[in-house]
């Protein structure tokens, strides 16, 4: 495709658009939980069976996007995202058999792997020298879907409209992103990450994908698991650990969150500024494991307060979205299969994860904190081998 023809800020905004949309399917099931539930004659139990097919459709099908994304480039497959959210949109508006609506939630996990497969390169892409910026920036558009649907959520509920008006406006949405981005031309689907002065000529020997591309999908599971440990546990820990009631609890999510949101502004002016995103990936965790380690030994109330805004900051803030452009900068060529790879591994946190800590936590709670910082710590060593090789295959002026 001719490059002089990309109409780059166009793309990353549509992108960014259909981000806020995915955000909002991830968590819609729950957020209408009563209407839904009445529709389909279900239980809350009922309702997580049909919210549990998202995930199933995210893991199976992020590998198989992201071999096809670098195949045939990345704008079919952001529509092809686009189309199964909107077939899930207008498909739960009326449907009324559980079964159905667990396959319809599968299409939300498989929009999720297309559109991720197809966005996350294509935006290293139109900003090869601002790839760090443009990839953590994600992140904001995210958390913005997440503030915005329970205002949503009770503008319907008290004024008691029909939730299924939402789900055709979310679609009407979608419609109207995929008008605008048709007629807008997509880079080359092998353009090179390059730094803000660099060429995407910066190699000076070959890239191993079977070992650093091995442990940088490794680091795709570590630096996810290591959110969302605190994300699941940290109102348990402060409820059992330090005996803080449970509202206190609970806001320190959203001291958490909003940390996170900041730091995706702050990590993506550092990146475009001061450091290179291989930096990152061992100063981010190394960091969170000094948060992790001070509040093991130290579990109170004001420790709480200080981890939750700590890790927002240090582990939420966009640090798997750094390790998949240092993926990307490696394996230009292969950044589908990267995105696929490491969403994959990303994915599976969400399954290990509640599967080992509640375990641990029932003897002691601190124990989710230690796991945690032994998680984040193992960030820290594959970053770091990482970054050895990295200095090995690439001209770091030149990226």
């Amino acid at each position: 495709m001719d490059n002089k023809k990309v109409n780059s800020y166009g793309i990353v905004g549509s992108i960014y658009a259909n981000y806020i949309i995915q955000s909002i399917a991830l968590i819609v099931i729950m957020q209408f939980s009563v209407d839904i539930s009445k529709q389909l004659s279900t239980d809350l139990v009922g309702l997580g069976y049909v919210a549990s097919g998202i995930g199933i459709g995210k893991i199976l099908l992020m590998f198989i996007g992201g071999i096809l994304s670098d195949k045939f480039g990345r704008k079919p497959f952001i529509y092809i995202g686009m189309t199964c959210y909107a077939i899930f949109f207008v498909g739960m508006t009326f449907c009324t058999n559980i079964h159905i609506a667990f396959f319809l939630a599968m299409a939300v996990g498989a929009g999720n792997s297309f559109l991720d497969t197809g966005s996350m390169p294509a935006l290293t892409e139109c900003f090869p020298g601002s790839a760090g910026s443009a990839s953590v920036l994600i992140k904001a558009f995210i958390s913005m879907g997440t503030l915005v649907l329970p205002f949503i959520v009770g503008f319907f509920d008290t004024h008691q409209i029909w939730y299924g008006w939402a789900f055709l406006g979310f679609t009407t949405y979608l419609v109207i992103n995929g008008i605008l981005l048709f007629p807008k031309h997509f880079p080359n689907k092998d353009t090179a990450i390059s730094g803000s002065t660099g060429s995407g000529e910066y190699f000076k020997g070959t890239p191993n994908f079977g070992f650093e591309g091995i442990l940088l999908i490794i680091m795709g599971f570590t630096t996810t698991a290591t959110f969302v440990i605190i994300l699941q546990w940290l109102p348990a820990i402060a409820t059992h650990g330090v005996n803080m009631n449970d509202i206190e609890a609970k806001q320190l999510i959203s001291y958490y969150s909003t940390a996170s949101i900041i730091s995706v502004f702050v990590t993506a002016f550092i990146v475009k500024r001061f450091l290179k995103p291989v930096f990152c990936i061992i100063m981010l965790p190394a960091l969170s494991a000094l948060v992790l380690i001070l509040f093991y030994f130290n579990i109170s109330p004001l420790m709480c307060f200080i981890a939750a805004i700590g890790m927002g900051f240090t582990a939420a803030g966009g640090v798997l979205q750094l390790t998949l452009v240092v993926m990307q900068q490696l394996f230009p060529t292969r950044k589908g299969l990267a995105v696929g790879c490491m969403y994959t591994f990303s994915g599976l946190s969400f399954v290990v994860i509640p599967l080992i800590v509640p375990k641990l936590a029932m003897i002691n709670v601190s124990y989710a904190i230690l796991i945690d910082f032994f998680i984040a710590l193992s960030s820290v060593v594959l970053g770091s081998i990482v970054y050895y090789r990295f200095t090995k295959v690439i001209d770091m002026k030149k990226i």
